[in-house]
């Protein structure tokens, strides 16, 4: 599953807060983005391959990218 998908699910609103992450190792997560899906920065990870996310009730999303 791609990020892309995660937005057509319904899942991602334009308020949402994205934080991703791509994993350098198993206890080494690196932050390699933060914002909302629009932003151009952020789009530059809308192919990547998503590994995990976590959704948190104040509408922020952690993703692990591939």
């Amino acid at each position: 599953m791609t990020l892309e998908k995660l937005c057509e699910m319904g899942l991602i609103k334009d308020d949402t807060e994205i934080w991703i992450r791509r994993s350098e190792g198993m206890h080494d997560p690196r932050m390699v983005a933060h914002g909302n899906w629009y932003q151009d920065h952020m789009l530059d990870y809308m192919q990547n391959a998503v590994k995990s996310f976590t959704w948190q009730d104040n509408n922020t999303l952690v993703i692990d990218i591939t």
